[in-house]
């Protein structure tokens, strides 16, 4: 896209100009607040002002791209890391807003913009919150992109940038009369920097401000000329002689006389070619592990009749204010639409209808009143992907593009969803979170919900990770979403993660014929989460997360990914379904993945990672001075910096991490991903202090004689969609075939657990006959009854500690359709299974207010894998049901945190 970059003249914004040159972008013109003339020494929280005097010569003559300049009226009004415009303009973000606003109008085709923001959250979210509102993108380059000092050698060395310092603020390290006007470089070199980190603790990048400097020459950038400084002079501050600035007098430019008119984006080639050659390599390291096996391509079904019936949606309320609103669905299908797209929205906006009426029925009393803004994680079903585009724009509306909640959105097949339905959703909400995000806590009742939220001075209610730019760090989210979602400091909700590249935005393509496109984007997939939790801020002293900390993971692999596995040389067995050897690729990518954090090195970029080497790492990932890829945040950085691209994999580790993997297969994913991810984990903070474990494996067959009569007697409300009335004749002896395994992973007791809990028929003929009513109350039951540490006898769960049940059936049949596609045939719109699930939840909570709210999710085929090596988990048979029931008590868990952490 063509970009407007905002430049102070430093290092930063230079560099970040460069990369976004690189990642195939293109510049049009560059940008400059400057502030006014009359306070030429005042300090700005957003823009650098030391040098600002020099900008306009170096952009017009040394870049030579026009040039666009602006004072700086307002002040830094409002200083939270939440900006919101206020409307009276006094900010000095607004003038940011008036500068691109003038540009966008002289230069129409001005798409995106780019800044220098590292770490800053701050300015980050200024820059994002502009953009937004002028539909720019912002390109952040720099973000997250490597530890401090690391950083500092991609812009000298990489940029092969020349500059010196105007500025500092770091005595008694860096003093005006010794350190100003020098080279940023000879700094380095001379390891004046490295010295001032290792007793001050001082960032090598500058990035706590100790110093800002001037580019003088970038021969990348900087095709028509270098700045030399003529004259200069020392002004100090007259309360703090450690604090000064170089005024520069008189400058000149000294022009190149071989002007290289190159665009720079062979650096961006080489860094993709070498990021696909890692990741493919990684992904072909697993092959060898495979298992032998040979599909026996059973149909994974478990079929109904189809039954078209209205469910109303349910909320379970958690001590503490934690909500879940389970299945929400239009009332009607929308069958009289020539449009799908079109009906799609009509169902959409008839859901959002129903939530927000519920939303203004819940806690009466708050002020401000529960809202949309409240909402922390959203799962969208739709029947097609194709609808995405136009529900999404309603979606922006109703949620908002400020702080909005995490989202996973996947298309489980048209025909797939209650009464041919094209739309389905659910939310997790906190009490007062919206609020609390959005507010200083300054003029709230004393007694008010969210004035004791903000005394809680330990924990934060929520805090919500929106990172809009594209840059080297994550994935920009597709639509209006947050990456992360964190709750009482102690749970994070991930949104789902694809396999995009962040800088490009684009899918990798596998370096080998031997490795599928759809294994690439899982590990890539797995890398964009492991690198989200490492840019986790929880609000206390641990920084960071890490996969390990996962207590339920969800791997969704799409149809395609199935049909790239089809035996081509295999085409007169048309029935053969290639399923084992998907889930077994899905889980040892997966498996190597949570081994090595992604490729991730956590706290790499915070300069909180641990010196120590880890054993299950390859030695050769170390450089000389044994730090972990050269102190770069991934292999793939390091070797673009050090121009190593040898072929090396990543050993798999010995003690490979018992993380519960519930593994689906869906017709359609976000982008046409085919592979994507989706985690609750504990945070860092959590994880050190309350343990997070996987607990025994607990195994069950369906007994006989477990009474389930009584629930065909219940008084069940209209929006069960069942009338508790038995629909076909159930055969008890088949039940008998059934075998259930369910494995959990806990953080604390008592505190938060996933479980997951596998149903198996080892031989039924006939699925359609089972006492399903029985199966799902064991399923229950086994759930809580795994979610124990292993070391412990009893579980401290019971029913009213779910917060939802989210049931995963087959629902349609999957054979082989000539050598390279499957044939999908839906059996079954799971209204009745709904009801079924309805019926049990509600006899097992007649003791409690509340039912647990539930969701129930058709899929192609699903596989459940604890990450140990027993033959209790490998789901011998045909999957038929799979359930995750999570389990919490938040208000147990802040207790816990602050007895093991904060006291």
């Amino acid at each position: 896209m063509k970009f407007v970059a905002l430049l102070s003249g430093g290092k930063d914004s230079i560099y970040s100009t460069l990369k976004a040159i690189q990642n195939g972008h293109e510049l049009v013109c560059c940008a400059h607040l400057a502030p006014m003339q009359e306070n030429t020494e005042e300090e700005s929280y957003m823009y650098q002002t030391a040098g600002s005097e020099v900008v306009k010569t170096q952009v017009e003559e040394c870049i030579g791209v026009p040039f666009y300049m602006r004072e700086i009226h307002g002040q830094s009004k409002i200083k939270s890391l939440v900006y919101e415009n206020d409307g009276d303009g006094s900010d000095e973000v607004e003038d940011l807003y008036i500068l691109l606003e003038q540009i966008q109008a002289n230069h129409p085709e001005v798409e995106g913009v780019s800044s220098g923001a590292i770490l800053s959250t701050y300015q980050r979210t200024r820059i994002e919150h502009v953009c937004s509102r002028l539909n720019l993108t912002s390109l952040s380059y720099m973000w997250r992109m490597s530890s401090q000092r690391s950083l500092l050698d991609f812009i000298l060395d990489d940029g092969e940038i020349e500059a010196i310092l105007v500025r500092v603020a770091c005595p008694p390290g860096l003093m005006p009369y010794r350190h100003l006007g020098k080279l940023l470089r000879e700094l380095r070199d001379k390891g004046v920097l490295d010295h001032l980190k290792d007793k001050w603790g001082m960032h090598p990048a500058g990035e706590g401000g100790e110093y800002e400097t001037m580019v003088l020459d970038c021969p990348k950038l900087f095709k028509r000329g270098r700045l030399v400084m003529d004259e200069t002079e020392i002004i100090c501050d007259a309360n703090d002689d450690g604090v000064g600035i170089l005024k520069i007098v008189n400058w000149r430019v000294e022009k190149k006389s071989d002007i290289d008119e190159s665009t720079n984006n062979d650096a961006s080639e080489r860094t993709l070619i070498c990021c696909q050659q890692q990741i493919t390599e990684r992904v072909q390291a697993t092959h060898s592990s495979l298992p032998s096996t040979s599909d026996d391509g059973r149909a994974e079904n478990a079929t109904e009749c189809f039954l078209q019936s209205m469910h109303a949606p349910n909320v379970q309320m958690m001590r503490g204010g934690l909500c879940h609103i389970s299945a929400l669905l239009s009332p009607v299908s929308c069958n009289e639409e020539t449009n799908e797209a079109d009906a799609a929205v009509r169902e959409f906006l008839a859901v959002t209808q129903m939530l927000q009426q519920l939303l203004a029925n819940l806690f009466l009393d708050d002020i401000p009143k529960t809202s949309s803004h409240d909402i922390l994680y959203v799962h969208l079903y739709l029947s097609e992907m194709s609808h995405f585009a136009k529900i999404n724009q309603h979606y922006v509306q109703f949620f908002g593009t400020h702080l909005p909640p995490s989202r996973a959105c996947v298309a489980v097949g048209k025909g797939a969803l209650p009464g041919g339905r094209r739309v389905m959703m659910d939310c997790i909400l906190q009490r007062g979170s919206g609020g609390y995000l959005r507010s200083d806590g300054g003029s709230l009742d004393s007694d008010s919900y969210l004035n004791q939220a903000f005394q809680n001075k330990h924990h934060l209610l929520r805090k919500c990770l929106h990172v809009q730019s594209i840059s080297h760090w994550a994935p920009v989210c597709i639509g209006p979403y947050s990456q992360a979602n964190t709750l009482r400091s102690a749970l994070v909700f991930l949104a789902g993660m694809i396999g995009l590249v962040p800088e490009s935005m684009r899918f990798f393509e596998p370096t080998s014929s031997e490795v599928s496109s759809w294994e690439v984007q899982l590990c890539q997939s797995w890398k964009n989460a492991a690198a989200v939790l490492d840019g986790l801020d929880d609000g206390g002293r641990l920084m960071g997360g890490k996969l390990e900390d996962s207590l339920g993971a969800l791997v969704y692999v799409s149809q395609t990914a199935l049909e790239s596995l089809l035996d081509v040389d295999d085409t007169d067995n048309y029935e053969s379904v290639p399923w084992k050897r998907l889930w077994s690729r899905a889980d040892i990518i997966s498996r190597e993945s949570l081994s090595c954090n992604g490729g991730i090195v956590m706290g790499s970029v915070d300069g909180s990672a641990p010196d120590a080497q880890p054993s299950d790492v390859d030695p050769s990932l170390y450089d000389e001075d044994g730090v972990l890829y050269g102190g770069y945040e991934d292999e793939g950085t390091w070797r673009e910096m050090t121009g190593n691209t040898e072929n090396t994999t990543v050993e798999e580790s010995e003690q490979t991490l018992h993380v519960p993997l519930l593994m689906v297969c869906l017709p359609e994913l976000p982008a046409k991903a085919q592979a994507e991810v989706e985690l609750v984990c504990a945070t860092r903070r959590a994880a050190t202090c309350l343990e997070v474990c996987t607990g025994p494996i607990v195994t069950e067959t369906t007994s006989e004689g477990y009474n389930v009569s009584s629930l065909h007697n219940l008084d069940m409300p209209w929006n069960a969609g069942y009338d508790g009335t038995p629909s076909r004749t159930v055969s008890t002896e088949s039940n008998s075939n059934i075998s259930m395994s369910s494995v959990s992973r806990s953080m604390g007791s008592g505190c938060a657990s996933m479980s997951t809990v596998m149903a198996s028929c080892t031989s039924c003929p006939d699925a359609m006959h089972l006492d399903t009513e029985q199966v799902l109350s064991q399923m229950i039951d086994l759930a809580i009854k795994a979610a124990k540490k292993r070391d412990e006898d009893l579980t401290l769960f019971s029913i009213k500690d779910i917060l939802n049940v989210r049931l995963y059936y087959t629902a349609a049949s999957v054979s082989k359709l000539g050598a390279t596609k499957a044939s999908v045939q839906y059996l079954d719109d799971g209204s009745h299974l709904r009801s079924q699930l309805h019926s049990v939840l509600k006899l097992k909570s007649s003791n409690t207010r509340n039912i647990p709210a539930y969701t129930v999710v058709p899929v192609l085929g699903m596989h459940l894998s604890s990450g140990e090596e027993t033959p209790q988990v490998e789901n011998e048979g045909t999957p038929l049901l799979a359930m995750q029931v999570f389990m919490c008590d938040m208000l147990r868990t802040e207790a816990e945190l602050w007895i093991r952490y904060n006291r």
